[in-house]
């Protein structure tokens, strides 16, 4: 069988360098505008032809070689090829036409160095993991390299048992994929295959994947097919990889909808996607900015990579789960594709962030979207403020009933909301502790899928600011520029550059035991209790209620089970106007439950939840 002929669950395992022997590796790269490619063997210094299959496809096998090797491609009888791109001197490259594989495991020296041939052999101990029920999702969003001191996947394991006992079930890493420069939020990634050198080896990511399941959590991964990031991305000498009808501000955009090449350009990128839930039992992919993947062919790129998972899950059984970062509420995304939608399981829903953020801060703006007081009394409501689709343009729209949140990931901090701050600050830092207390009630006492952001449980006092390592002098400018540029509302004095080390050191969050014990004790106490009522059929949206107080700034879920009344009253701000009667004075044998212990009784309480359940 040749890669021309094999299902796309299985392109994967012909891209790149495979060993497929002892001491036998057969390489593949998709090339179809040249006719000679040339693997070149850095360490034993052998060139081999490579044979141009139908697909565009050149493929050879090499005897005694073995994993550890060190190789390039190198692009034969072609007018200057380099473009322009810059090869880094130190890195074993050779001038010229020189490039890392499309398609490599491991980059050892960086985005610009050879590729190093990776064994896929790994002792799993997962073979009995079922994976974590959609219903059971409480997602931690980190970043591997400020989430410890080292920002390594092994210092990472050695944190798991913190996050296991703060009750989250799955971590969700931003992306790993290999980027320019020794630090990186990883959305300029250009090596899609390999684990960033930066983090570790890639068997050190499957340890930590291994490990994680071992302690009961899910393992979710940031992927980026929206863009290739603008340094070290060679992907355009190979061929038409990337398109010349659509851009993105972030770097080139894939050329998903050639009509020549299209299909077997697709085909590399839906390879990407299983290649990281087969080869590292990752439990599932939350994809950037999915409305920003301009694909204008039929059936789009998503729905080509949802049947790909969906297949590839029930070929293995092992989980599969696809999350849409979509920002706005698209009902054809959560749509089986049965009924002509894209079928993912998941997507983020930000009308939650965005309407909590614009009552405890009026006036100020993350996103190019506007929200006002009234928008989160709609989205608790309803579920949603604005609606869109991969095809349509964002619209606010009230829907005629609430739309199911089993599938909606809200929360009140993600990288891009405190990153896009020039200074990084985090919501207790911008809007008070009792505030951050109160929007994490309403946060992990709703129907939705709840997201922590690495941090936020202990109030972290570090920032998480924007940064990047470019080498390239003109894109370290630009990014600077850039950033001013897209958020003009803010004063940008004070903040680190971008490409300031800085701006990566100071992101690092710290050990837990510097940070609000009370906080984290708070959201143990949401999460447990989210947990026990999650289980019982509390929570939920058919048992929902919402009623809300604008002039004293209150926001209340009814939860009317079968042998339960469970009222969760928040505040987000100071009393402005007194006189509220929404929420009673809980009555004798009610539990009542407080993030603050001392003012119990305040009818009006101030900046914090309550919570009270009655046993019928």
């Amino acid at each position: 069988m040749q890669p021309d002929d094999v299902p796309d669950t299985e392109l994967h395992r012909w891209l790149g360098a495979h060993l497929i022997g002892g001491r036998q590796v057969r390489f593949c790269v998709w090339s179809p505008g040249h006719q000679e490619i040339i693997v070149e063997l850095i360490d034993s210094g052998r060139r081999l032809a490579m044979s141009k299959l139908p697909g565009g496809y050149h493929v050879a096998i090499a005897d005694g070689v073995g994993a550890q090797e060190r190789y390039i491609f190198r692009i034969e009888g072609d007018a200057d090829v380099d473009g322009g791109t810059g090869l880094h001197e130190g890195t074993g490259l050779h001038e010229g036409t020189g490039r890392p594989d499309p398609a490599t495991r491991f980059q050892p020296q960086g985005v610009h160095g050879p590729s190093q041939i990776v064994d896929p052999t790994f002792k799993w101990t997962d073979d009995q993991w079922p994976g974590v029920d959609q219903n059971d999702l409480i997602i931690y969003e980190l970043h591997t390299g400020t989430f410890t001191d080292q920002g390594t996947f092994a210092a990472a394991m050695r944190r798991l048992d913190e996050v296991v006992e703060l009750g989250v079930t799955a971590i969700e890493l931003m992306p790993v994929a290999a980027c320019p420069g020794k630090w990186n939020w990883g959305y300029d990634g250009v090596n899609l295959f390999a684990p960033s050198a930066n983090y570790g080896t890639p068997d050190d990511l499957r340890r930590l994947i291994d490990i994680a399941h071992a302690k009961g959590l899910a393992v979710i991964l940031d992927v980026v097919y929206n863009h290739l990031g603008p340094e070290g991305n060679y992907l355009g000498d190979f061929g038409p990889y990337l398109s010349a009808r659509h851009a993105t501000p972030w770097g080139a955009a894939p050329n998903f909808d050639d009509p020549k090449y299209g299909r077997q350009l697709r085909r590399f990128f839906v390879a990407n996607t299983i290649h990281w839930l087969d080869e590292y039992h990752f439990d599932g992919l939350r994809m950037d900015a999915i409305h920003c993947m301009r694909d204008d062919s039929d059936p789009h790129i998503a729905a080509q990579i949802s049947d790909a998972v969906h297949d590839w899950h029930a070929e293995t059984g092992r989980p599969a789960l696809l999350i849409a970062e979509s920002n706005v509420y698209d009902a054809n995304m959560l749509a089986p594709r049965s009924k002509g939608g894209i079928g993912f399981h998941a997507e983020w829903c930000d009308d939650f962030l965005h309407s909590v953020y614009a009552v405890i801060r009026p006036g100020d703006h993350l996103c190019d979207r506007k929200y006002g007081a009234d928008d989160l009394q709609q989205t608790l409501k309803y579920g949603f403020v604005y609606e869109g689709s991969l095809r349509q343009p964002r619209y606010r729209h009230t829907p005629p009933q609430r739309v199911s949140s089993s599938g909606l990931v809200y929360a009140i901090q993600t990288h891009d909301f405190i990153g896009n701050h020039p200074l990084g600050a985090r919501l207790h830092q911008v809007a008070g502790k009792d505030t951050q207390r109160a929007a994490a009630a309403l946060l992990l006492l709703s129907p939705a899928i709840p997201m922590l952001f690495m941090g936020e449980e202990f109030a972290c006092e570090n920032p998480f600011q924007f940064f990047v390592d470019f080498g390239d002098q003109w894109l370290r400018k630009a990014v600077v520029q850039g950033r001013k540029a897209e958020y003009p509302q803010h004063d940008w004095t004070d903040g680190h550059l971008p490409t300031s080390p800085a701006a990566f050191l100071n992101s690092k969050i710290g050990p837990c035991g510097e940070g609000d014990a009370a906080m984290r004790e708070w959201y143990r106490d949401l999460i447990r209790w989210r947990k026990l009522w999650k289980v019982d059929g509390t929570i939920g949206d058919a048992n929902l209620q919402v009623t809300t107080d604008a002039e004293v700034n209150l926001y209340v879920l009814r939860y009317a089970g079968d042998q339960t009344l469970l009222t969760v009253a928040v505040r987000l701000n100071p009393i402005s106007h007194p006189g509220s009667n929404l929420v009673p004075f809980p009555a004798p044998g009610d539990l009542l439950l407080d993030s603050r212990p001392d003012s119990i009784g305040n009818q009006l309480f101030p900046n914090h939840a309550k919570v009270f359940l009655k046993k019928f």
